[in-house]
């Protein structure tokens, strides 16, 4: 790995898993964001993608095992962005595009899409994740697709929606007598 890219999980899987067993380091299986978002701490991996330096870290603080996990692409998670596609109000080149970069995805399926490693320090949570730049387009994919099926493309209606239904009782000053 260079030192300054940010290595392929797929690739780098394996070498992660013998890497903490040569240092010494117990591996815990844990489930893809199953921690407590409150309390944790990302390493930046866009600075300083070598995760040697990070289970450096971890050995410094004492940690004597390290929290793994990987994700791989699924079907699921490309249906989920097919069904997000439906539902997005698009142009009809628009959707063709999208429609492209998500088949163009499935050439992933099964494909290690993420890992991470972690540890527990003093009541905090230290992460490490990598994700590959195909699951990240369809990260975005996702996003610009939920966007683009809300109402206004912002999610925020009209000041003037409530004014075009007369049948409609207006947002404003709810009273409540509980």
């Amino acid at each position: 790995m260079a030192p300054d890219t940010k290595p392929n999980p797929q690739i780098v899987k394996d070498e992660i898993l013998d890497y903490l067993r040569k240092e010494g380091l117990a591996v815990y299986h844990v489930e893809p964001d199953m921690w407590p978002n409150e309390k944790s701490v990302w390493w930046d991996t866009d600075k300083v993608p070598d995760y040697r330096k990070f289970i450096v870290a971890a050995k410094s603080s004492g940690a004597k095992m390290i929290l793994y996990y990987d994700a791989e692409l699924s079907e699921g998670m490309l249906a989920e962005a097919e069904d997000a596609l439906e539902l997005a109000s698009l142009e009809p080149e628009e959707f063709r595009e999208y429609a492209r970069s998500i088949g163009d995805l499935r050439s992933y399926l099964g494909f290690t899409s993420r890992l991470g490693i972690g540890f527990a320090h003093e009541g905090m949570f230290y992460w490490f994740e990598l994700e590959a730049p195909w699951f990240e387009e369809l990260v975005d994919i996702l996003e610009e697709l939920q966007l683009a099926s809300l109402p206004y493309g912002d999610g925020m209606a009209s000041d003037s929606e409530d004014d075009d239904d007369p049948g409609k009782p207006p947002m404003g000053n709810f009273y409540s007598n509980n």
